[in-house]
């Protein structure tokens, strides 16, 4: 993107930031604005909208209807910006969309000092913090509030609410203003997000069970994947920008942060490429049911269920977003 059309794109999100919420104070005090209805929403179906069945046509949903508000809403005219996080795993803070700059989605945290050397992460409700379900890592190089650039002036009005090794379920809906965080991990982004691992997640998954698996880092993976690609290109996106005190890591809060929707629209041009290799089979291809890695057990998903962004939208049924040139859509990644 040139700089103009990323500072138009940067205007347009803080211009969402200032529009009245959807949802009423009363229901979800934390849901100020029209920015904060698009987290509402995610964080009310967390759930059935991870490691499920529809992970994929569900975001690649959320992301467009983002982008028609900010269109509709807030005048932005040019295209959604996607993440390609391989030109950024070695030099992070260096990069266009990172680096702080007036044309930038931020920077960094601040350092925190006396930070522990070790990332102790827990896994995401419902499981349980058991010993081979913790993982650690080194430690990223911020944690603080964002300290330049675009939205380092940003207050966020949910959470944290599960990030790093926090568990605050039952404070899910609740204001509670605070910075905007992040805890940028070059190790992370290094060891998942190389442009070597974002081929592989495409070109060895041959069905849709193996793809989503791979991206999501499902521990249904194939052929002892998981033990190498325990994050999948999804879970590490977020964990690259957020470490273990952003917003960005919180798995049910995440939109929070303004990485989010870039870093989903890679996601859904990862897919978009997978699809293409193979557009008779895999444009309708699901897998999984309507819940986290089936827990609770629940029914497989179908293309006549729906992907519900109400009061934003009215709802879509699977079949019609799997495919980016039908249904609402008619885009194609560069």
């Amino acid at each position: 993107m040139s700089k103009k059309d990323r500072r138009s794109y940067i205007d347009a999100v803080y211009c969402l930031q200032k529009k009245p919420s959807l949802i009423d104070e009363k229901i979800v005090p934390g849901a100020k604005t029209l920015f904060d209805t698009f987290t509402t929403l995610h964080i009310n179906q967390t759930h059935t909208i991870h490691n499920n069945f529809s992970f994929l046509m569900w975001h690649r949903f959320f992301t467009y209807v983002y982008e028609k508000v900010l269109r509709e809403q807030c005048g932005f005219e040019g295209t959604h910006p996607y993440w390609e996080w391989g030109y950024d795993v070695d030099d992070p803070e260096s990069s266009p969309i990172l680096d702080g700059s007036d044309y930038s989605l931020g920077s960094n945290g601040v350092p925190l000092k006396d930070k522990n050397e070790t990332w102790i992460l827990w896994p995401p409700p419902p499981f349980k913090p058991t010993k081979d379900l913790i993982s650690e890592f080194p430690a990223g190089t911020g944690g603080g509030c964002v300290h330049t650039g675009p939205f380092s002036d940003m207050t966020v009005n949910f959470g944290p609410i599960s990030q790093g090794s926090e568990r605050h379920l039952d404070r899910m809906f609740q204001y509670r203003p605070h910075c905007l965080k992040r805890d940028i991990n070059p190790h992370i982004g290094q060891h998942y997000l190389a442009f070597n691992w974002t081929i592989w997640n495409i070109v060895e998954s041959t069905d849709m069970m193996g793809f989503q698996a791979r991206i999501t880092g499902d521990r249904r993976q194939g052929h002892g994947d998981y033990k190498l690609n325990k994050f999948g290109a999804h879970g590490a996106g977020h964990y690259f920008g957020g470490g273990p005190t952003g917003a960005f890591s919180d798995l049910y809060a995440s939109p929070q942060d303004p990485l989010f929707f870039p870093h989903h629209a890679q996601i859904d041009r990862m897919w978009a490429i997978w699809q293409w290799l193979d557009i008779e089979n895999r444009k309708d291809a699901l897998y999984g049911t309507l819940t986290y890695e089936n827990l609770p057990p629940s029914r497989k998903g179908t293309l006549d269920d729906l992907v519900d962004l109400r009061p934003i939208i009215d709802p879509v049924r699977i079949r019609d977003v799997v495919d980016v040139i039908s249904g609402p859509f008619c885009y194609f990644y560069e």
